[in-house]
This record gives structure tokens, C-alpha cells and sequence, in this order.
């Protein structure tokens, strides 16, 4: 469920760093005041004037050699120990920098199909992410908030990408794996209610329900913008008020509508353009039990599926000693 790890530990002695990372180190730029190397898919770098090491990548790719497989909450845990023991440092003073917590769907379709449904979050669009170098094909959209992003992407074409995988080899790979995932800063950690961040307390049992809650809780507001209305569900379908509505609704979740914000925020004031984001999103709301679409449904309900998986938490990771 953790994937991405950014964390810092301060009051790092040189001699630990030659003792414990000494075959991975690059040599010293004097320059730029760190030391890089990589060990078991994790980069650290060693700031020496500071005496601070920071420790970054992925957890899932540590623990599997690669971030498509299952990779469970008490997998990440594990995953942490074993930093800690190699390094013979405490987790209590690993300060979390950012983490990225997600989940792999797996899906009957091609993932872009029902990545092209995601709209929005809260009034805020989903919008392509930047293809990878050597590509300009789109394969996610991200939403990027304060403190924190929501990403929904092909995994596997990701994947195959990142690590150039040759055409023979990717039939072992496995078909339609969509991947959802929040990246969240420390800044935003605090702000959800946990005053200090830092590796040991990840291995409580709040961590593991608040990142669940967290993914739930997202994916329970996303809007899904192409799906169909059953218009004949709906109470006096034929008044014209419910015309009206539907219009309303069809320009509401067209691109249209972003152009008619922007009139808004540039030309007409600040209050009009916050009142029409506020009535989109009632509107929206409103019309939700009407609205019916596969690739919403498929994904929910696998997501759901998969969610179980990852959240198999132990209370004996509590007391584990590192």
C-alpha cells in the first residue's frame, strides 16, 4: 500500500556511512556537498556538511524488484524494519518527507478507458499526465491539490516504459493494471492529524485505517463524466424544469464549462466564479443516482476488492523490535 518513500535522518556520522554504504557510494562532490548511491532500489544521499542522510524510492520495488505485484501494508512495515536493522538506526528518527500509499486495480479493459471517465475531486480537474521520454502517448491523469496529488495511470505501460522492457518479455507481465495512488507531503501528513511523521509511527495500526480511509474517502468523490443518465428515473422527466437541469447538467460536465470558469474568474469577480464551481458540484451531486456507467461501476467494485488485500495490517507489527 506504501509505494514511495522520501524520508531524512539527521545526525549521521561519516563513519556509519562508510561502514554500512560504503560499496554503493559515489565518491564525494565537493561541489554540490553529497555523496549519491543506490542499494536494493532505494537512493541515498549523504549531505556531509549537514550530517543528514536521506533515504528515497520505492518501498514495493524493495521488497517485489518491481511495483506491479501485490504489495501489502505489513510488506511496507517489513520493509522499514529492515532498513532500519541494516543501518542500525531507530525508525523513531526517520522523519517522513512524502509517501505515495496506492493500490493496483486490476481491470477487464484497457486502463485508459476507464482513466478517460475520471474528471474530477472536488471541483478540481483531472488533467493528462507528462509522457514518459520517448513517448507521447498518454497513459494517467493526475489532480494536484495543496499538499498532496492523486494520480490514476496504467501501471503496466508505466512500468514497461521506466524499465525498457523489450516486446519478448512482456508477455509475462500481467494485462490491464490500473494504478491508484495519492502522493502526500509531510506538511499534509500533519495536517490530517498526525503531529510527527516519522518512520516508526507508520508502523501503528492509525496509519494503516488512515490510509484506507484516505483511499476510500477520494474515490468516493471522484466524478466519473461519462457515464449515462437514465433520464427515465428521474421524476418529471418531461418539465420543463428537468430540461433545464439537463442541460444545465451536459454543459456542466463539458470542457465547455471549464472556458465559462475562466470568463468568470478573469472578467466578472472572484465571488461569481467560486458560486458557479459551488453549483456544479450540487448539480452534479444531484445527478448522481441517475447516472449509470461500466468502467465507474467495474472500477469501484474491484477497487474495493483489491483495497482488502492491501489492508492486512497486524497488531504484531506493533511490537516488533527493530
Amino acid at each position: 500500500m506504501i509505494d514511495r518513500i522520501v524520508m531524512q535522518i539527521k545526525g549521521v556520522a561519516p563513519s556509519l556511512i562508510d561502514l554500512k554504504l560504503e560499496d554503493v557510494m559515489g565518491i564525494f562532490d565537493e561541489f554540490k556537498g553529497k555523496q549519491i548511491g543506490v542499494r536494493n532500489s532505494l537512493t541515498y544521499t549523504y549531505y556531509k556538511s549537514r550530517a543528514i542522510l536521506k533515504i528515497e524510492g520505492s518501498l514495493h520495488k524493495f521488497v517485489k524488484e518491481n511495483n506491479y505485484e501485490l504489495f501489502t501494508y505489513s510488506e511496507a512495515v517489513t520493509a522499514l524494519q529492515e532498513i532500519a536493522s541494516f543501518l542500525e538506526i531507530p525508525l523513531s528518527v526517520f522523519r517522513i518527507n512524502s509517501i505515495e500509499i496506492g493500490v493496483n486495480i486490476p481491470v477487464n479493459e484497457l486502463p485508459i478507458r476507464y482513466i478517460e471517465t475520471i474528471s474530477e475531486y472536488k471541483g478540481n480537474k483531472f488533467i493528462p499526465m507528462t509522457p514518459r521520454t520517448g513517448t507521447n502517448k498518454i497513459y494517467g491523469r493526475r489532480c494536484k491539490l495543496s499538499g498532496y496529488e492523486i494520480k490514476f495511470y496504467d501501471k503496466i505501460a508505466d512500468y514497461i516504459r521506466e524499465k525498457k522492457i523489450k516486446v519478448a518479455d512482456r508477455e509475462r507481465l500481467p494485462k490491464n493494471l490500473l494504478r491508484y495512488e495519492i502522493k502526500l507531503s509531510r506538511k499534509q501528513l500533519m495536517t490530517f492529524g498526525f503531529p510527527d511523521p516519522t518512520a516508526e509511527n507508520l508502523l501503528k495500526r492509525r496509519y494503516a485505517i488512515f490510509c484506507v480511509y484516505l483511499l476510500r474517502s477520494i474515490m468516493k468523490d471522484i466524478v466519473f463524466t461519462n457515464d449515462m443518465v437514465d433520464y427515465s428515473k428521474i421524476p418529471d422527466c418531461s418539465s420543463k424544469v428537468l430540461q433545464n437541469r439537463i442541460k444545465r447538467y451536459i454543459f456542466a460536465v463539458s470542457d465547455g464549462y471549464d472556458r465559462y470558469l475562466a470568463y468568470l474568474k478573469d472578467y466578472v469577480g472572484e465571488n461569481e466564479y467560486k458560486k458557479a464551481k459551488r453549483s456544479k458540484i450540487r448539480l452534479i451531486k444531484s445527478m448522481h443516482p441517475f447516472l449509470y456507467g461500466k468502467y465507474e461501476k467495474e472500477l469501484k467494485e474491484r477497487f474495493v476488492e483489491e483495497i482488502a488485500k492491501v489492508h492486512d495490517y497486524k497488531r504484531a507489527v506493533k511490537s516488533k523490535k527493530v
